[in-house]
């Protein structure tokens, strides 16, 4: 892997479909798209990537439920508003691009030290 202080290096991890809240009623399966989301943002952390590119279905249904809104949150506070915060920013006005699933957001979150 090249040098992490290259200044002519950009470091994008891309994740996509994270289809949070899938199989909420298995309690079996409940928490692996969680467990799979936090993981996304260790290994950003961990490799200290310029920005994360969360593409494709960040829920896996268009009204995801309060304990899904909750998880998500939670993890997303957890990585954006701490001593070392992630910025995060929705790239699309999913009202104009997806007007009858406007909960499948498209995000980009810009990791700290770019």
């Amino acid at each position: 892997m090249a040098d992490s202080d290259d200044l002519d290096l950009l470091r994008v991890l891309i994740a996509t479909d994270n289809h949070l809240g899938v199989h909420e009623k298995d309690q079996v399966r409940k928490d692996d798209a969680f467990i799979t989301f936090r993981e996304i943002f260790e290994i950003a952390k961990q490799q200290k990537v310029d920005c994360v590119f969360l593409g494709g279905d960040l829920f896996d249904i268009n009204k995801p439920s309060r304990e899904t809104m909750v998880r998500t949150m939670e993890i997303l506070r957890e990585y954006c508003l701490n001593d070392n915060p992630v910025q995060i920013e929705v790239l699309s006005d999913q009202t104009v691009n997806f007007p009858r699933c406007a909960t499948r957001a498209r995000w980009m979150v810009f990791l700290p030290g770019a």
